[in-house]
């Protein structure tokens, strides 16, 4: 494990958008596993940025992304398919044909996790995963359970991130209660895993998963045990451990 100090958001921002260009720049080809929320805006803004004064290439990159409400149509401004074009695919100049999100139109469960996870496969596994964390130590929707579930999975949303997410839509009944995700397996055979977190509210959990047991009831702890796993947080979530940088 490997922690990376911000000063704050921006700051975070900036040192985990150029793991993920370095990334890029060795490996033209790289497949990229992608998340949604509100602490990756700021990485996507910066490797635009990046893009358009011609620092780095997307043309030949592969992006598999963490999760997708079911019942959602892409075409809804709240889909994680909606976030990534308006927030990165849009700006920079990868292929349509090399972005993956699972179907969240498609209610047959046992099709679409079959399907992501052939997808998964047929790209070669995933060079770098991004993630954040959520307070109850969720990663993409693997939330707290009995189990570390494998393989792509339609899960029933915690009420803490059906809580969390009701902002995004015009009241809490709009929020979908289930969705598509990734499963810990694939998380786990990334070659690298990159990690980031900001703000007060998160140094509990970062506590908890990095430094507690490994447990599926705190899914991010599994972490732990990955051969290259990157954390990159500001100084606020970083509060509650003490770390030797």
């Amino acid at each position: 494990m490997k922690i990376i100090r911000a000063e704050n958001y921006n700051d975070m921002s900036r040192k985990a958008a150029n793991i993920i260009a370095a990334q890029v720049i060795l490996k033209p080809d790289s497949v990229l596993g992608l998340a949604t929320g509100g602490t990756p805006l700021g990485i996507y803004k910066q490797l635009v940025e990046w893009y358009k004064k011609g620092d780095v290439d997307f043309s030949e990159v592969t992006t598999v992304n963490l999760d997708e409400y079911r019942g959602l149509p892409k075409e809804h401004n709240q889909s994680y398919w909606h976030f990534m074009q308006v927030n990165l695919f849009n700006h920079i100049n990868i292929k349509a044909n090399h972005v993956y999100i699972p179907n969240g139109s498609d209610m047959n469960i046992e099709r679409v996790c079959k399907e992501y996870d052939d997808i998964i496969q047929s790209v070669g596994g995933i060079d770098l995963q991004l993630l954040g964390i959520g307070n109850d130590g969720h990663i993409g929707f693997n939330e707290p359970s009995t189990v570390f579930e494998t393989g792509t999975h339609c899960v029933n949303l915690t009420e803490s991130t059906i809580e969390a997410n009701k902002r995004f839509f015009q009241s809490r009944e709009e929020v979908p209660k289930q969705a598509y995700t990734m499963g810990i397996k694939a998380i786990m055979q990334a070659e690298k895993v990159l990690m980031v977190a900001n703000g007060e509210s998160k140094a509990d959990i970062i506590k908890k998963a990095l430094f507690g047991p490994v447990t599926p009831e705190i899914p991010a702890s599994i972490l732990q045990i990955h051969h290259d796993f990157v954390l990159v947080a500001d100084k606020a979530a970083l509060s509650e451990i003490d770390v030797a940088i």
